[in-house]
């Protein structure tokens, strides 16, 4: 009887399996995955936009939009310079036309988020049709992308424009693998329209097909990705920013002035680039994205080169610190892990009936610790509750309901959190209240605007009652602005002339 049962059992398995090495199942399956994994991915940042959990680099990149679709240069107040000046992203104008036609935060979270999840169909595409794995495997691969902490990180870090590179250099490295030439040339240089310095994993690129022996596309690419670099850094940023090249302070131990100072205190310092590039916190980094695929891609390290260049240089560079910071920097790297995990588990493998069999053991402990590093380590895991976010409370509503009163032509400056929903103006700014009080703070706050919005939630801790109290009757000294709103610890402050114009009421009674 058990014997009888275990043959029905293989029986019913076998036949389940030659439907699933369909074509049909090859065509459908990758997008029935885009379409649940893009619901997932745009279900956790809307939430987290309705929240008001988004920073300041959000509202530069929708002050940056809206003034594209207004027809201004994206010169935003909130970066203080040019958008084009920091990584040559020119894809923000078709992306700005969309903003014109649908709310323009909802319309980047959604953009991002599908192009996040698209990258599953050039990933199972190359797991199928060049790794030859089988169904199970491909599958495995997609369930560990959908649950990698890097990827949920670029989800609700705001929006980066760089994010819509991920599905366009994996559609590029299939397309190069498959010999569609042309395909391949058009992803690529949409991708470098997303961030200038991915030509330097473009170029990486052009390493990987001369170590496969596709020695004309690799020479081209690495030509393309070299050239496209330069031309960007030495001249295209510069020239939106006043002749200099915005990140030069980013690396500023090894020189100062300009890109070439930077490359020859490299060259002269190996030793203190790399000490920094090998450094503790570096290696955690390293190990976070790694060891959530079971650190197989290190099997297949030839894939890994077209992103090193470029992460060594992210990893050394003097940039703000933290997971979502920093979440846009793991983008190219994201890929190429990906392309070495599906060539390392063709390597693993056997194969059998022309396609690759890989061990259920190796494939059962790489779910298995994706599983357990997302519930560990990503911003999205279980433990952070995300089916709690979205639910606004009291101070939200308050920052909402002021939205809705200060003007479009108004002049404001604002504490982060309310940055998201004013950034539709020309001018505005934001407020960054530092960690002590100091006495002209109130005078600095409001300078060149007509509005303050004072956010008490957003104090740092080590402001004592009365250094709120002292701030407060500084932006009021003289009757230079009046106190207009309060709820909820949010506060907004005019100039009279402005609170006359818009015929609002003074709340101050002294």
């Amino acid at each position: 009887m058990t014997l009888h049962w275990r043959k029905r059992f293989e029986y019913r398995l076998l036949k389940w399996q030659a439907r699933f090495e369909s074509a049909a199942f090859d065509r459908l399956f990758p997008w029935c995955c885009v379409v649940v994994l893009w619901t997932v991915l745009a279900l956790l940042a809307l939430a987290r936009s309705r929240e008001l959990s988004q920073d300041a680099g959000l509202a530069a990149v929708m002050q940056s939009v809206w003034l594209i679709g207004e027809g201004f240069t994206p010169d935003a107040s909130l970066l203080g310079q040019n958008y084009l000046s920091l990584q040559g992203g020119f894809l923000i104008y078709p992306v700005a036309g969309l903003t014109k036609l649908f709310p323009t935060a909802i319309t980047l979270i959604v953009i991002q988020s599908g192009a996040l999840a698209l990258a599953a169909v050039p990933l199972w595409r190359m797991s199928r049709n060049i790794a030859q794995l089988r169904t199970g495997a491909s599958t495995s691969i997609l369930i560990v992308y959908s649950l990698y902490s890097a990827v949920h990180a670029v989800n609700i870090a705001g929006f980066h424009l760089e994010a819509l590179a991920l599905p366009l250099l994996l559609s590029a490295v299939y397309a190069g693998f498959s010999e569609k030439t042309w395909k391949y040339w058009v992803l690529i240089c949409i991708a470098l329209l997303t961030r200038a310095d991915l030509g330097l994993a473009i170029a990486g690129l052009g390493l990987l097909w001369i170590l496969e022996g596709k020695k004309k596309v690799g020479y081209q690419t690495l030509s393309l990705g070299l050239a496209w670099s330069t031309i960007f850094i030495l001249g295209i940023q510069p020239l939106y920013n006043a002749g200099h090249y915005p990140h030069v302070d980013a690396f500023s131990d090894y020189g100062t002035g300009n890109p070439f100072s930077v490359v020859w205190g490299i060259i002269i310092s190996p030793l203190a680039f790399l000490s920094e590039l090998f450094s503790e916190a570096n290696f955690l980094v390293g190990v976070s994205l790694l060891a959530p695929v079971l650190f197989l891609p290190v099997v297949a390290p030839r894939y890994l080169i077209p992103a090193l260049p470029l992460f060594a240089i992210y990893l050394t560079a003097d940039v703000q610190e933290g997971e979502l910071a920093e979440a846009s920097q793991t983008v190219p790297v994201t890929v190429f892990i990906f392309v070495a995990l599906v060539f390392a588990l063709a390597k693993t493998g056997s194969i059998i009936v022309q396609r690759v069999n890989v061990d259920r053991a190796i494939i059962g402990a790489l779910l298995f610790t994706s599983v357990v590093f997302f519930a560990a380590n990503s911003v999205t895991s279980p433990y952070e509750e995300p089916w709690t976010w979205g639910r606004q409370n009291p101070v939200d509503v308050a920052r909402l309901e002021l939205a809705e009163i200060v003007p479009d032509d108004a002049v404001v400056r604002a504490s982060e959190k309310m940055l998201p929903l004013l950034s539709e103006r020309i001018a505005l700014l934001e407020f960054s209240p530092p960690e002590e009080y100091d006495d002209r703070l109130g005078s600095e706050a409001v300078r060149s605007v007509n509005w303050f919005i004072f956010d008490r939630s957003e104090v740092p801790r080590g402001w004592i009652g009365v250094d709120i109290l002292d701030f407060q009757a500084d932006i009021r000294v003289g009757q230079r602005f009046v106190k207009v709103y309060s709820n909820a610890g949010i506060e907004a402050y005019v100039t009279p002339a402005e609170a006359e114009k818009e015929g609002l009421t003074s709340l101050d009674t002294d």
